[in-house]
């Protein structure tokens, strides 16, 4: 009876324990598991308006709806949803620009690379880190004639 007794009290302390501490999904600097420093982000459409830039004359006329990040190994891994919600094709150009922990440059300028989205379409565009300094990206985009 007293082991019974021990048994559901060392239960009872261990499961109080783990409820008083908070875990939170994300580790502290990041969001949704993309790198966000000192940012206060609290939606995905933050994180979009944080990590999206738009270059050019003509802007293009899609949406980037989520942005996810995770890291395989040392590398930082993207994927970025772009979403035509109109009924023409888009044509558009994207890049990615890689920053170290410190804000600086951790490689080359990518060349931009084109990007076909027909009407009311919606593509995952997926990239890994270059190298292991690159802690931060821009996703940027620009609209093609």
């Amino acid at each position: 009876m007293k082991a019974v007794t021990l048994v559901i009290a060392l239960l009872a302390v261990a499961l109080a324990a783990g409820c008083s501490t908070k875990k939170g999904f994300e580790k502290p600097g990041f969001a949704f598991g993309c790198p966000i420093g000192d940012a206060k982000i609290s939606s995905m459409s933050d994180l979009v308006k944080a990590k999206v830039a738009k270059e050019g004359s003509k802007s293009p006329d899609v949406e980037m709806e989520e942005i996810r990040c995770t890291t395989t190994g040392d590398l930082l891994k993207i994927d970025v949803v772009v979403y035509n919600d109109e009924s023409d094709v888009e044509r558009l150009q994207y890049k990615f620009r890689w920053m170290d922990a410190e804000g600086m440059r951790a490689a080359d300028e990518e060349s931009w690379k084109p990007l076909l989205l027909y009407g009311n379409s919606r593509q995952t565009v997926t990239t890994i880190a270059p190298n292991a300094k690159a802690r931060d990206f821009k996703f940027i985009v620009m609209g093609q004639d």
